[in-house]
């Protein structure tokens, strides 16, 4: 009986110990940082911007980053909690963070409703 009572004392006191909280919840983002990328005119242009990159990822350590841009665009695509955008919308480096979206390119015109395109 001794093991079922310690048992049970162990299975009690695991039930009023709080629960952690639960994290933020985290959603995809593209992160433009504020200078515009100009094609490299020597190998220390590409070694500066990497380095702002860098020191804005440093800002939001504990982001999962999905993609890093460097050609058109200078930035990083990430899942961000609320607090990190907030962190990023603050930073002088950050031109701008957007949420990540899918858009739909239809050359028939518009397209409404939820069914398919009419045929033309």
């Amino acid at each position: 009986m001794p093991a079922f009572r310690l048992s049970f004392a162990i299975l009690a006191s695991a039930c009023i110990l709080p629960a952690a909280p639960a994290a933020p919840p985290r959603h995809a983002y593209i992160v433009q940082l504020a200078a515009t990328p100009q094609a490299p005119q020597a190998d220390g242009d590409a070694a500066r911007r990497a380095e702002r990159q860098r020191a804005v990822l440093a800002l939001v350590p504990d982001a999962t980053v999905q993609y890093r841009y460097t050609t058109a665009l200078h930035g990083f695509s990430a899942l961000l909690s609320p607090a990190e955008v907030k962190r990023l919308r603050a930073s002088p480096l950050v031109a701008r963070v957007s949420p990540d979206t899918e858009e739909h390119v239809n050359d028939g015109g518009t397209h409404r409703g939820s069914g398919p395109a009419p045929q033309h």
